[in-house]
């Protein structure tokens, strides 16, 4: 893809949630205010953990909370990066909202399979209670009478070939909400060959139950496939146009990659839609990770047609009994608005960054290619921008400023201290952090404003004093914050760091765009 097509990426309502919002999981619910539209994301090592968004049109999304959102429900300080809170499917029951997860990787506290519970979407989650079995991806089916069936994927046990996957299915207790012992194993793939089932969901709809599943791995083969089945525990028949949806027929120069890990929810008027996972890259970089779009869906002989008359995302789709907004999310890098939708690494930044009258303070620590940095962070949500925060100022002995971060290996960041300014990177598991350019500078710590605009996979970083001159760095390659240089299932969020043996930094405005 040329970086003139990349320019136009994309419509003005997909992607509805911009940035790393991947493995999207979506509900229903009917109440006495309306209907509202629920969904979670993965969050993988950063918390607070899943998010929960409302909706009422699929379109505009509303950030309400986390599901993990406080010490001792869940511990990440061991986890891998792109390890921790794999891919949840929240649901409802009529009463209570619940949420299933996984948790990848760690040495510390419990891991595995899990599920938690609500009265309310905004919280308080429950503490988590864990199932005792393998796999990834759990999701749950609550039928009309209250019974429950819990499914979820993992390697096959005998596979025909390498990497193939199997879908299982368990009664799910209503009152223990840990699965029982019997298990079906009702799925293996579309394709034959096919490796990695993934996000399955299963649903109801005119006597067939419906799986849901993706194949192909996350990547560029990634795919939607459906099955059906008279009962839960199949035999299910694959339909005959899978996969229902993929981008990977259009080459790898197409602007959007990666489609898959679906979930499908149907709106008060009848009409159904999907929300899935999809990739917008910039020269087969994709710095943003995984984002969550909007399909239409409808059915013909009893089958799911995603996106008919397509046959791919649409870039404008318009959401349920109302117009097509620009793209929502309005939670998301709002100057000012405090520390609602701030993520930290491992740890929630209530640990060690409180809000102030101007702004926030961090306290200072390790630098970014450490486990737990002293940084916070919002999503990067578009591939040209400007990201920019307010240093007010610092400790003696502590270098603050602004970050870009993919993983502990791969980062860029511009800071100030010891009346300079550096620039300084990780660019891969080898590598060594480097200080890749001095600006010239002299003079206070701040305050000042430190930038980075953003054009693709070029970057020109600032230092814009109150007082004194601007510099300004030449543009820097920042393609190495991403999947296909440093693997994971992330996106590169932006933030405040703070390093230092102690003492603290003063910010505020942290935030993208004009």
């Amino acid at each position: 893809m040329t970086e003139s097509q990349s320019a136009v990426l994309w419509g003005d309502s997909n992607p509805v949630l911009p940035g790393f919002y991947p493995d999207p999981s979506v509900c229903r619910v009917d109440g006495e205010d309306g209907t509202w539209f629920y969904l979670v994301n993965s969050t993988f090592e950063y918390l607070p953990g899943l998010p929960i968004h409302r909706s009422r049109d699929l379109i505009t999304w509303e950030l309400l909370g986390h599901v993990i959102d406080r010490p001792g429900q869940i511990e990440l300080s061991t986890v891998a990066d792109s390890g921790g809170l794999f891919a949840p499917t929240i649901r409802h029951d009529g009463t209570r909202f619940y949420v299933v997860c996984t948790l990848v990787g760690g040495v510390e506290g419990a891991s595995g399979n899990f599920i938690v519970t609500a009265d309310d979407a905004a919280g308080p989650w429950s503490d988590p209670i864990w199932w005792q079995m393998d796999g990834i991806d759990p999701s749950i089916l609550i039928e009309a009478d209250g019974s429950m069936w819990a499914h979820g994927t993992r390697l096959a046990l005998e596979p025909e070939w390498a990497q193939q996957t199997e879908v299982w299915v368990r009664r799910l207790n209503t009152q223990t909400l840990i699965p029982e012992a019997e298990e079906t194993v009702v799925w293996t793939g579309a394709v034959r060959g096919a490796v990695w089932a993934e996000g399955p969901h299963l649903l109801q709809r005119d006597g067939f139950v419906y799986l849901l599943a993706a194949e192909g791995g996350t990547s560029f083969h990634h795919a939607i496939v459906v099955a059906r089945a008279d009962s839960p525990v199949g035999p299910f028949t694959g339909n005959p146009s899978n996969p229902v949806l993929t981008h990977r027929n259009l080459g790898r120069a197409a602007p959007v990659s990666n489609v898959g890990h679906a979930d499908l929810v149907e709106a008060p008027d009848g009409s159904w839609w999907a929300v899935c996972l999809a990739t917008r890259a910039w020269n087969d970089c994709d710095l943003l990770g995984r984002e969550t779009f909007l399909v239409p869906v409808t059915w013909e002989d009893g089958w799911p047609v995603f996106a008919p008359g397509e046959g791919q995302l649409p870039l404008n789709p318009v959401g349920f009994a109302a117009p097509a907004h620009p793209r929502g999310n309005t939670t998301e890098a709002v100057p000012g608005q405090g520390l609602a939708d701030m993520i930290a690494v491992r740890r929630s930044p209530e640990e060690f960054c409180s809000e102030t009258a101007a702004g926030f303070q961090l306290k200072a620590g390790q630098g970014l290619e450490h486990a737990a940095p002293a940084f916070v962070a919002r999503r990067l949500v578009d591939l040209t921008t400007r990201v920019q925060l307010r240093l007010l100022g610092a400790s003696d002995g502590v270098r603050a400023g602004l970050a870009l971060r993919y993983s502990a290996t791969a980062w860029l960041a511009i800071t100030v201290g010891n009346g300079r300014v550096e620039i300084t990177e990780a660019r891969g598991r080898d590598a060594e952090v480097t200080t890749t350019q001095l600006l010239s500078y002299s003079g206070e710590r701040g305050p000042g404003t430190l930038a980075c605009e953003i054009n693709g996979t070029d970057a020109v970083v600032l230092w814009e004093p109150d007082e004194g001159e601007a510099v300004a760095s030449a543009a820097l390659d920042i393609s190495h914050l991403c999947a296909k240089h440093d693997g994971g299932f992330v996106g590169v969020v932006f933030g405040a760091v703070a390093v230092g043996d102690g003492g603290t930094a003063d910010f505020s405005d942290l935030h993208q765009g004009a």
